[in-house]
């Protein structure tokens, strides 16, 4: 099934590009094909070299349907594209989160730091409440070393210590889940093409990856990922019933001083059309990261998720 799945894609890319050039031929007024075809009699010209010429894409056309290591290349080499382009020594991004019923009424809003590491080795992440009082130096903090699970905690600036976290949570009452944020899936080992679309008018190649991790609280996700950005601008989640948990949608996007795109702006929306939207006010994309940035997570090492 990966293959006919991975096959069914790359024969739609060639046909389509088969087919444009066959209308593009065939359309082609005669005399312009004189100048290098004239020694070919003009009366055999549709019916013998554009015949060889279809017969030729045909047979052009089945080999590219069949190539499936081409288009597993692809894949593979997208979800490669979107770890790496997470590498970063350090950074923080301020947001401003809002939450709104499906009838459009104010759930919530609050302002959020997020502050990260990521690299080959892991991920890590803090974030911390701003405003309001309710959520105000609230911290979660977490980490994930390669191939293993995410581990979070949570914790205040008020005496009382802190306590296991799960990633799989919502985050201060938002549709925002811990877990979502390290985007685990471009580490499974199914990744496969599945069209092309176009998402707020912006071209995409859609991405499902899948896993059969019993723990993991999401199954399949389905991206569509913008190539020149490295960026997901829509990203479906599904449970292990495959039904449709939520969708992340990019609504802008911004370039950082690095030159990378980043998003600046986009949506959640859950099964129940509940909607958070954030958006980015403000960042640094070279955070310095000290001893003390993620030291909170040090006491519990012995705690895995």
């Amino acid at each position: 099934m990966k293959d006919a799945s991975i096959n069914s894609f790359c024969g739609r890319i060639a046909v389509s590009r088969a087919r444009s050039f066959l209308v593009y031929l065939f359309d082609m007024p005669r005399h312009s094909l004189r100048g290098s075809l004239r020694f070919i009699p003009q009366n055999r010209i549709s019916r013998g070299v554009l015949g060889h010429v279809a017969r030729a894409l045909g047979m052009l056309l089945v080999g590219f349907a069949t190539q499936g290591n081409c288009s597993e290349q692809s894949a593979a080499a997208i979800a490669e594209t979107m770890r790496t382009a997470r590498y970063s020594d350090g950074f923080e991004a301020r947001m401003n989160v809002s939450v709104f019923r499906a009838d459009g009424s104010r759930v919530t809003s609050f302002k959020l730091a997020v502050i990260g590491q990521v690299g080959e080795s892991g991920q890590r992440l803090l974030l911390r409440g701003i405003t309001p009082e309710k959520v105000r130096n609230r911290f979660v903090a977490a980490e994930k070393r390669a191939g293993g699970p995410i581990r979070a905690i949570a914790y205040t600036d008020a005496a009382g210590g802190s306590e296991k976290a799960d990633p799989a949570a919502k985050l201060f009452d938002s549709g925002m889940v811990l877990w979502e944020m390290f985007a685990p899936w471009w580490n499974w080992g199914k990744q496969n093409l599945v069209e092309t679309d176009t998402v707020a008018g912006r071209s995409c190649t859609v991405v499902r990856s899948q896993t059969d991790e019993s723990a993991a609280p999401i199954r399949e996700v389905v991206s569509c990922v913008d190539p020149g950005a490295k960026l997901s601008l829509r990203t479906q989640l599904f449970d292990r019933q495959h039904a449709l948990v939520r969708t992340i949608s990019v609504e802008k996007l911004v370039r950082k001083g690095s030159g990378a795109m980043a998003a600046k702006r986009m949506t959640i929306t859950e099964a129940d059309d509940t909607v958070t939207e954030v958006e980015v006010y403000s960042g640094d994309e070279h955070y310095r990261i000290t001893a003390d940035t993620f030291a909170a997570l040090e006491p519990h090492r012995g705690i895995s998720k």
